[in-house]
């Protein structure tokens, strides 16, 4: 997991660090970020696939965390559990997804049920958005941001393969080209971010200026 402002955070915290007090910097929290989207026969893209990827010490303290507060016979039941009340608190959120299709902001929704797991000792997330109208992506690029608003968990794509458009059989399409731009955050919300702590008000705009920023665009 790869922390693309941290030199900008390493110059922040030489200075905040000279402050009183103890501070517990935002985020508290990592998520590697898979994203997927469909394509269906006519080229239109539909679908938004999530995966998350929880950082091993947060994926363990929810699965903890479900294990003894969720329903469920097994230990898998009750992960499920925890996946539809996650997806269904992230409704107020719009599940952290930003869309636009050139100037037009694009409407989502839940398509399906969401599955966990603990795969390799970590904390595996996936759900599946569906787009409120298709988009042709020959005729409009799409660009979309993924992050937290409160910035208590940071959302990275994973490297070398994070984002990917498959066609309807569900193949690879490599008509389709994504286009990643690391946030540049101003100093002052990187030290915004550092004073944070967990008994702060909740800032519902912070996360935006730490999100990367992908263009997707087909042939």
């Amino acid at each position: 997991m790869i922390r693309h402002w941290a030199p900008l955070m390493v110059t922040v915290l030489a200075l905040l660090v000279l402050l009183p007090g103890t501070l517990q910097a935002h985020p508290h929290a990592w998520i590697d970020l898979e994203i997927t989207f469909e394509r269906d026969r006519d080229g239109q893209l539909t679908h938004m696939h999530h995966n998350w990827r929880f950082d091993p010490t947060y994926g363990q303290y929810l699965y903890d965390d479900a294990q003894e507060h969720q329903e469920g016979t097994t230990s898998e039941e009750r992960l499920q559990a925890l996946a539809a009340e996650i997806l269904g608190n992230l409704d107020e959120y719009r599940w952290y997804s930003h869309i636009k299709a050139g100037d037009e902001a694009i409407g989502i929704a839940a398509a399906e049920e969401p599955r966990m797991a603990m795969e390799e000792g970590l904390l595996h997330f996936r759900f599946r958005l569906e787009l409120d109208q298709p988009v042709d992506p020959k005729a409009r690029d799409l660009e979309y941001k993924v992050y937290d608003p409160t910035f208590f968990i940071e959302v990275l794509h994973r490297e070398p393969h994070g984002i990917r458009v498959v066609d309807a059989a569900g193949l690879v399409d490599a008509a389709c080209e994504a286009r990643l731009e690391r946030p540049r955050p101003d100093p002052a919300m990187v030290a915004r971010a550092m004073a944070l702590d967990y008994g702060a008000s909740v800032d519902y705009d912070l996360g935006r200026h730490f999100a990367e920023r992908v263009t997707l665009r087909c042939d």
